[in-house]
């Protein structure tokens, strides 16, 4: 059964706040127990233009560091909906361990490096990596190569490198 929020971040109320770092909580679709959760909340800049996001999320597909989006929050402090205001060059990866032994903190820790951002939910083996804009994804994708697929699945969930 899905916990009701990531245990990794603090839940903070949007209402009242007009500029200052929050968190934003997007409910999640869970299906057949995916993902652990039913809540992510992120870490937001709240700005002029709506939110820009701080951290790479875990499980908000389409979502990466730097984007800013405008959102709709319900009176419980859920976003109802939401959309990009301006998509960053950031990149967003994840990787999921499927079993052990697993290369993840060596992985993650080469990809920090090299100037990626991660975030981890160690509990279920869920791992989000920022990948700025000005790091080179053949530098990312030759890391994540020597990763055992049985043992790690990777996904793409916000690629803005071209």
């Amino acid at each position: 059964m899905p916990q009701e929020a990531t245990p990794r971040r603090k839940e903070v109320s949007v209402s009242g706040t007009m500029h200052g770092t929050l968190l934003l909580s997007f409910r999640l679709q869970v299906e057949d127990d995916w993902p652990p959760v039913s809540l992510e909340s992120v870490p937001v800049l709240a700005c002029s233009d709506g939110y820009q996001c701080l951290e790479p999320p875990l499980y908000v597909k389409d979502l990466a560091v730097g984007d800013v989006i405008w959102a709709l929050v319900s009176d419980e402090g859920v976003v109802d909906t939401w959309c990009h205001v301006h998509r960053s060059n950031h990149s967003t990866v994840w990787l999921l361990r499927l079993r052990s032994p697993n290369r993840i903190s060596t992985i993650l820790q080469e990809l920090r490096l090299i100037g990626c951002n991660t975030v981890s939910l160690e509990d279920v083996g869920s791992h989000s990596v920022d990948v700025p804009g000005e790091i080179d994804m053949s530098s990312v994708d030759r890391i994540l190569a020597s990763l055992d697929s049985e043992a790690v699945a990777v996904a793409f969930p916000a690629v803005r490198h071209t």
